[in-house]
């Protein structure tokens, strides 16, 4: 609190008691008037209005324990001092209490589950530097307390999370009118640092070079925005395309979902699924490997003359054009294929530059001979046994310049909203990009299957609240990405300290600019700079 003395435009002084409040989108406090205790032009009148207010003020100070100050003189009148981060437990705190508020666990246990889930995302560690570093992010984790958790979330906990997220995906497109009728569905491997093997944990194909490690392997389906549908884990030396069907029907009757379009990669197109998915009546679009098609096919689909444009950009390297075509498919369905002069630029010039590689190791020692550089399709051994490159393969390659094609069984095509389809797909690879590099959900460190669930449970909830916090904020139109988030919520600080009365008060750190705006669209109350906590 302080008091004002304000010239008016008629020459007069105005008296007031006011104090500074931080506001949301406000870049400096804001005054608000507590008392106006009048106006004057005598110096003696406002001499005697300042008085009064100080003494308002000082019986103020007497009367409200929020009010209390603290006085520092020396290092004597500090019993303790903490500073910590705030940010990430305010934001994704309250995030969890609105998403697992129902969560069938002891109040003990949603208290450290939510801590837990917090620091995986604040700063991901071991348990046991978890438990160590919590308190700098205003938890107060137990290594002990973390375990006994861990081997609380039993499959029958792991199935309600994955359904409360679920749910939580579904209402929250629903708030926005938005259907949950596209799925994106990927995989990825995770390593360990052993090479132990059981129920799970076998060697097989990484998708991280790391073949000398066991894994698992970790399916996950999300919306056009990146929300979290589900996931589902498979042995490590699980072939990907036996992946897809279990989890879909899985998916159905776990949550009766209806039809919608499954999009994935051409890792998964095999005739199987594509069986499978006609027979659980699931539309999908799947890129195709026009390559490996019949030769009829590809001449279908290297046939430019016959494609119709469908969009024209310009750009510094001038006009892109992309067109298609569609083509029955000879085993059913349909293939809309693609021609792009963007990508025709960029698949010339990433084989131009393998190339160049080649032709820099072509004469070098013949062991080197056996390295990747030469794992490309533009070489042949020539009848002396020496590495050449084959301009002939190269010809090949450069007829299928720019063409690109999807398979897909949906009765109506439309081929620019097939494209605009496909390209969200990149939404779960932005999820797997997050779980590994920022959540660092390996390599695994636990080795029996219950804390190995445990985990990854634990890390698709953090991921689940990244996701939900983002996808608030973008509707907000405040698109901000998870690193600059991160960044921000880090630079939230609270200093406490405890005076030598045993008084506690709040002072809050420099923050940025832009959390209160983000404090404010999440419906977080912003700190006051200066405030004083009351005993419980």
């Amino acid at each position: 609190m302080f008091i004002r003395k304000k010239l008016n435009r008629g020459g007069s002084y105005s008296v007031v008691l006011a104090t500074g409040e931080r506001v949301p989108g406000k870049k400096h406090p804001v005054s608000r008037i507590i008392k106006n205790f009048g106006s004057s032009t005598d110096k003696n009148r406002i001499d005697e209005m300042v008085k009064e207010a100080e003494a308002y003020k000082a019986q103020l100070m007497r009367v409200s324990p929020k009010a209390k100050t603290l006085k520092i003189v020396s290092s004597d009148d500090i019993q303790s001092c903490h500073s910590f981060t705030v940010g990430f437990l305010d934001v994704y705190g309250r995030e969890y209490d609105k998403v697992f508020k129902d969560l069938s666990l002891t109040p003990a246990y949603t208290k450290h589950l939510r801590e837990l889930a917090m620091m995986r995302i604040a700063r991901p560690d071991s348990k046991r530097g978890t438990a160590l570093d919590s308190s700098l992010y205003g938890a107060s984790l137990q290594i002990d307390s973390i375990y006994k958790l861990m081997d609380r979330m039993n499959d029958s906990v792991i199935d309600q999370i994955k359904s409360t997220i679920y749910h939580h995906t579904s209402s929250q497109l629903a708030l926005y009118n938005e259907p949950l009728d596209v799925l994106f569905y990927d995989l990825t491997t995770l390593s360990f640092e052993t090479g132990t093997q059981d129920e799970y944990r076998d060697f097989g194909f990484s998708k991280d070079g790391k073949h000398h490690h066991v894994q698992i392997v970790l399916a996950v389906i999300v919306t056009k925005d990146g929300l979290p549908v589900d996931y589902t884990m498979f042995p490590g030396n699980c072939y990907e395309g036996h992946t897809l069907i279990p989890v879909l029907k899985k998916l159905k009757e776990t949550y009766a979902i209806q039809r919608v379009v499954l999009v994935a990669d051409a890792a998964l197109m095999n005739k199987v699924n594509l069986s499978e998915l006609e027979s659980h009546a699931i539309d999908y679009v799947i890129a195709a490997r026009i390559k490996n098609t019949t030769k009829t096919l590809q001449k279908e689909i290297l046939d430019y003359e016959s494609y119709q444009p469908i969009s024209t950009t310009q750009t510094n390297d001038g006009i892109d054009i992309i067109a298609s075509k569609t083509i029955p498919h000879p085993e059913g369905g349909t293939m809309v294929a693609y021609y792009s002069s963007k990508r025709a630029r960029k698949d010339n010039f990433d084989r131009e530059k393998n190339i160049q590689k080649v032709e820099k190791n072509l004469y070098t020692n013949p062991k080197k001979s056996l390295s990747a550089k030469f794992k490309k399709p533009y070489i042949s051994v020539s009848s002396d046994i020496k590495i050449v490159i084959d301009e002939d393969k190269i010809n090949q390659d450069q007829l299928f310049d720019g063409f690109f094609a999807f398979q897909t069984n949906m009765k109506t095509v439309n081929p620019q909203e097939l494209l605009s389809m496909y390209r969200g797909l990149w939404q779960v690879e932005q999820t797997f990009r997050i779980a590994k590099s920022s959540l660092e959900i390996r390599p695994v460190f636990h080795f029996t299957p219950k804390r190995i669930k445990a985990h990854i449970a634990l890390c698709y909830m953090s991921l689940a609240l990244v996701r939900f916090i983002e996808f608030t904020l973008k509707k907000n139109t405040l698109h901000t990405p998870f690193d600059q988030l991160h960044d921000l919520l880090s630079r939230i600080r609270i200093a406490r300290i405890k005076d030598s009365q045993g008084n506690t008060f709040d002072l809050l750190e420099n923050a940025p600019t832009l959390a209160p705006k983000i404090y404010n669209i999440l419906n977080i109350p912003w700190y006051k700079k200066f405030a004083h906590i009351p005993e419980l």
